[in-house]
């Protein structure tokens, strides 16, 4: 995957225009999933894609960080948002998710294959 990486700050911009973007780890609380200075690849998706275990550049309590989704609430309607390093931050909804990360660097998280088989109804996980 090959995208200019763009400042954290237009990436929701972006997303929202373009539907993918990339962007630099940030901080300790990611690793080893994510180091700083890693190319986080980022695709705006489908709320009901979405699956605990999954990262995502998300807004929880104004801030705008890439962490992981540790649970999902039975309606899929908000999402627990945690570091991690164990940190639970707190319970957003789907607005407040950005984008999935589905590669860093050369390391695939959410392959595109994957996703469509989420929006077939499939909820195979593969991390």
């Amino acid at each position: 995957m090959t995208l200019t990486v763009i400042s954290r700050s237009l990436a929701p911009q972006v997303l929202n225009e373009k539907g993918e973007c990339c962007i630099k780890g940030a901080g300790s609380s990611m690793q080893p999933i994510i180091n700083t200075g890693d190319k986080i690849y980022l695709k705006k998706v489908d709320p009901s894609q979405l699956r605990k275990g999954d990262a995502v550049y998300c807004k929880v309590n104004g801030n705008k960080f890439v962490h992981l989704i540790t649970a999902v609430d039975s309606g899929g309607k908000r999402f627990q948002i945690s570091n991690n390093k164990g940190h639970t931050n707190g319970w957003i909804g789907p607005s407040g998710v950005y984008g999935l990360a589905v590669q860093v660097e050369d390391k695939v998280l959410v392959s595109d294959k994957e996703l469509a088989n989420r929006l077939s109804g499939d909820t195979m996980l593969v991390l």
